[in-house]
């Protein structure tokens, strides 16, 4: 497993996440529900260990800004995948080998929280990030990325998942607060279910957590 360490890939700092939030809610406060073209959301991707230690997003509280968080890059091996060449600091992504999949990660600075737990910032920061492609606070939900270094241990996200015609879409994310950092990777396929890719991809990628 690679890390990526929040020393090495740092992306710019936002501006005001809870502003950036604010201008995607205006931009999407005319739309009270998804078009119902939209299908059902995808299975549940995030693996669940049998007997989890999580780190839960109360836990956040005991992080500083001298924590240490970072992605680990279980693809970079994988003979299913391949890596896609990105200029932007801390993101990176793969295509699978039949083309129909992308997996793009991303971790580096949060910026500011504007007061909120790891929680609230958390669901800001999947708002933000996502876009257009945010369907509303009632398709996110509860989720769990594997933590490194620790048998059955997972780390508490949120995320939200949908399928629009043959497209499936899912971002999963975590902020933490006091250590000034954040993860969140997509997943996006065409032609196939996005639920199983997902799950596999979550499988190989762990959130590694100094404290």
């Amino acid at each position: 497993m690679t890390p990526h360490h929040s020393h090495l890939h740092a992306a710019p700092r936002l501006s005001v996440l809870a502003a950036g939030v604010l201008a995607v809610l205006l931009a999407v406060s005319g739309c009270s529900a998804p078009p119902s073209s939209r299908e059902a959301r995808s299975p549940q991707p995030s693996p669940t260990p049998t007997a989890p230690d999580v780190f839960a997003f109360d836990d956040g509280t005991t992080l500083t800004d001298r924590s240490d968080v970072s992605w680990g890059d279980g693809l970079v091996a994988d003979p299913g995948w391949t890596s896609v060449p990105s200029d932007q600091p801390g993101r990176w992504a793969y295509v699978s080998a039949s083309g129909a999949c992308t997996a793009s990660f991303r971790g580096g600075v949060l910026g500011d929280a504007a007061g909120m737990d790891d929680r609230e910032a958390t669901d800001a920061l999947l708002e933000y990030q996502a876009g257009s492609d945010f369907l509303g606070a009632e398709w996110v939900e509860d989720g769990v990325f594997r933590r490194y270094g620790q048998d059955d241990a997972a780390v508490e996200h949120r995320q939200f998942s949908y399928t629009f015609n043959d497209l499936g879409y899912l971002m999963a994310a975590r902020a933490f607060v006091q250590a000034d950092y954040s993860v969140w990777v997509v997943v996006t396929c065409e032609g196939e279910p996005v639920g199983p890719v997902a799950q596999d991809i979550l499988s190989k990628n762990f959130i590694s957590i100094d404290e």
